[in-house]
């Protein structure tokens, strides 16, 4: 389909992708509690790796805040509530997340 886009097509684009990695990120909150893992938790090392600079490298910092809200509201959203305050996880000590690819 050819589509001839002016700046009103640019927001439905903008907008449908917007919708679709709030779903990705809802799923991945999901899964990880249906494996058993606390998604209080899963958010809390997530928000830290974004805001813990350098935690990940390949996080870019003028998109934190918003990213780190943005998973917040995921998870109000799944579970009825924001997440709960818990102790952000220090540089440097999980491998597997330090190594992702940037």
């Amino acid at each position: 389909m050819l589509w001839v886009c002016y700046p009103a097509c640019w927001l439905i684009v903008t907008i449908e992708r917007t919708s679709q990695l709030e779903q990705a990120l809802m799923a991945v909150i999901a899964t990880a509690g249906k494996m058993g893992i606390s998604s209080d938790e899963l958010c809390a090392h997530a928000v830290g790796g974004l805001i813990s600079d350098p935690y990940w490298s390949w996080a870019d910092a003028r998109y934190a805040q918003g990213a780190a809200d943005e998973i917040d509201n995921a998870l109000n959203k799944l579970v009825g509530r924001p997440a709960q305050a818990l102790t952000l996880p220090v540089s440097g000590t999980d491998p597997t997340l330090e190594s992702a690819p940037q």
